[in-house]
């Protein structure tokens, strides 16, 4: 499961983390990268209907102390908001609120209340469009919403399986739920948690369509055909976590996890019609890769996936990452950085080394727990960070800001970095530059 093994705090840890926040505080004091959250919460409400939200509060329906933020992805003017069921209380996972909305606007469940709501007394579900738990979600340039469902409520105490987890494909013109797909048991395991999905379209049509999913709990990843409607699973032991890069300081809080592969991207489109997909553990500081030829074909002999991972580099101590999502204009690619209370870069067509991932944004408060971040089709940079660390293992104080949604043009945010795009003899100049190593042995990780 997505939390981890053993937490610890003293007063040692927690002047450490104050110090280092001065420190960043020092280093970016003149950045303008510092931006004021665009949305900002203390607790998280809903668009309530007539007068359903005495009636959910009174019934423990909806308990806004349980509820946090994980997910954000940008369409038009909505801006959807996932909230995972970790606890009891939460009356929609997936939601959204209006861009040019109110800064604390409640939230709107998708495609409707009717769909979105699930009681806590639920067994199963009664609508195809509902969706029982979500992490993070994905807008394809067809206008569609796709979303991985864990089908999972109470993930950190008593964990129930409402639903078989599905892959479920929203019309965002019409919100509209045009395709849901369950999960087969044979690709799945009893640990399994699937975090994200990344999806590629192939040709000039919506049809041809590849989605990968990672599966933090088992270590895998989930490769699904639209076209074929058809999902096979892929192991690698680059999936796994490295134990050197498991224990973390957030928040104040100390913790060890030992999450495998949670988010993965791809390359902007190439000629071949192939794309690169690349993926980190959690629990690592390195980067992989490895090209969607291997992983559309359902038949490939696993020593060809063995052999075809890449190590790509590695972007420093205290670099681990829950999310990423690159820029295809200028080919950078994006981290969160849980540790370091920040965002990273890291442009494509250049070596990955710490020097050329620096971090660009950090902020101890704003971004406490950055917890995932997105590119949208404007060119729009989006963090949430939402204190997940705290709301775990630690309390949170409700009476504060605790969930907070920045953003700003990718443009603004990498220039004068190591990130900014190539010019045209830069690039090519990159290309006879070393840029990654062949795996040579599971102890490289």
């Amino acid at each position: 499961m997505p939390y981890p093994n053993f937490k610890f705090r003293n007063n040692l840890n927690t002047m450490k983390t104050s110090l280092f926040c001065l420190f960043l505080l020092f280093i970016f004091k003149d950045s303008q990268c510092l931006l004021p959250p665009k949305f900002q919460w203390k607790t998280i409400d809903f668009a309530w209907e007539g007068q359903t939200r005495e009636a959910a509060l009174k019934s423990g329906a909806y308990i806004p102390e349980n509820i946090i933020p994980a997910g954000i992805a940008r369409w038009k003017d909505k801006l959807f908001i996932t909230i995972p069921r970790w606890k009891k209380g939460v009356p929609a996972s997936l939601n959204y609120i209006h861009v040019n909305g109110s800064q604390s606007q409640p939230l709107i469940p998708y495609p409707s209340w009717g769909s979105a709501f699930l009681s806590d007394a639920a067994c199963c579900i009664t609508d195809n469009s509902t969706v029982v738990s979500t992490f993070r979600v994905h807008v394809d340039q067809c206008d569609r919403l796709w979303v991985v469902d864990n089908g999972v409520a109470d993930m950190s105490r008593d964990i129930r399986q409402i639903t078989a987890p599905a892959i479920l494909v929203f019309d965002l013109n019409t919100d509209t739920l045009i395709h849901r797909y369950v999960i087969k048991d044979e690709v799945l395991r009893d640990s399994s948690v699937l975090t994200s999905i990344a999806v590629d379209i192939v040709g000039k049509g919506c049809r041809d369509a590849y989605a990968y999913i990672p599966d933090m709990g088992s270590n895998a990843l989930l490769v699904y055909s639209l076209a074929k409607n058809d999902v096979w699973r892929v192991e690698n032991h680059y999936f796994h976590f490295d134990p050197h890069a498991g224990v973390y300081s957030v928040g104040g809080v100390d913790f060890y996890w030992s999450d495998g592969i949670s988010s993965a991207v791809l390359s902007p489109s190439k000629k071949s019609g192939y794309r690169d997909l690349y993926f980190h553990p959690t629990s690592s500081t390195k980067q992989f890769r490895m090209s969607t030829k291997l992983l559309r074909n359902k038949n490939v002999p696993q020593e060809n996936i063995f052999s075809g991972v890449e190590v790509v580099g590695d972007r420093g101590a205290m670099s681990q990452a829950t999310a990423c999502d690159v820029d295809p204009n200028n080919n950078v690619l994006f981290y969160t950085q849980l540790s370091k209370n920040g965002v990273s870069c890291w442009n494509l067509d250049k070596p990955l080394n710490e020097e050329n991932a620096p971090l660009i944004i950090s902020d101890c408060t704003l971004l406490e727990f950055p917890n995932d971040i997105k590119v949208d089709q404007e060119g729009n940079l989006w963090i949430l960070s939402n204190r997940q660390s705290r709301f775990l293992y630690e309390s949170m104080d409700f009476s504060q800001v605790n969930f907070r949604i920045l953003t700003a043009p990718v443009n603004a945010v990498i220039q004068g970095t190591p990130c900014e795009k190539l010019s045209t003899m830069e690039r090519a100049l990159s290309f006879i530059r070393p840029k990654s190593s062949k795996k040579s042995s599971k102890t490289s990780q």
